[in-house]
């Protein structure tokens, strides 16, 4: 049995899978989903299921990893990029902070770090190293962190592509929008 058990430690690692999230395996690389305020539970529970729902004719999800860390409470922006571990490699993360917009829409917050660069240097760098200049951000609809982060990941989009289609309310609503 043990043996079973390192087994099947060492093949999760090395096919980079990490815990299973509603029957899915998220990737040891995924993009954080991290929770800013420590009141309402109802409403983080809540959030983390409109963002995992099944979207569109496919039924996809989205593969993120959901943080609630008290270290994280009450940052925001630059302090929260900076409080990231250096080992998180993505160039952006969401950030859900309990705010409502227009009559109880809530939202996340995208949050981009990546270079504004194209010196490979600057893509090794720890997230403790952004400058807040290369900081950019914007709202959206939880069901969209999905599409986001695949389109982002793969460089399909960059942050200019979200920031061009935003809605007239500041809130990003997805690419069909």
């Amino acid at each position: 049995m043990k043996s079973t058990l390192v087994l099947l430690l060492a093949l999760t690692t090395t096919l980079g899978c990490g815990m299973p999230q509603d029957g899915h395996q998220i990737p040891n690389d995924a993009s954080w989903v991290i929770r800013t305020y420590s009141d309402r539970e109802g409403s983080w529970k809540e959030l983390q299921t409109r963002i995992t729902a099944p979207v569109g004719p496919s039924q996809y999800r989205a593969h993120v990893q959901f943080i609630d860390d008290p270290k994280y409470y009450g940052l925001a922006g630059i302090e929260l990029v900076h409080a990231l571990p250096d080992a998180y490699s993505n160039g952006y993360c969401f950030l859900a902070d309990g705010n409502i917009v227009n009559s109880n829409l809530q939202t996340v917050t995208l949050l981009s770090f990546d270079p504004d660069s194209l010196d490979p240097a600057d893509y090794a760098r720890p997230p403790s190293a952004v400058p807040e200049s290369e900081l950019r951000s914007v709202r959206l609809l939880p069901e969209v962190v999905g599409e986001i982060d695949d389109n982002l990941s793969i460089a399909n989009i960059d942050m200019d592509d979200v920031l061009n289609s935003v809605s007239s309310d500041g809130v990003y609503r997805g690419l069909e929008e």
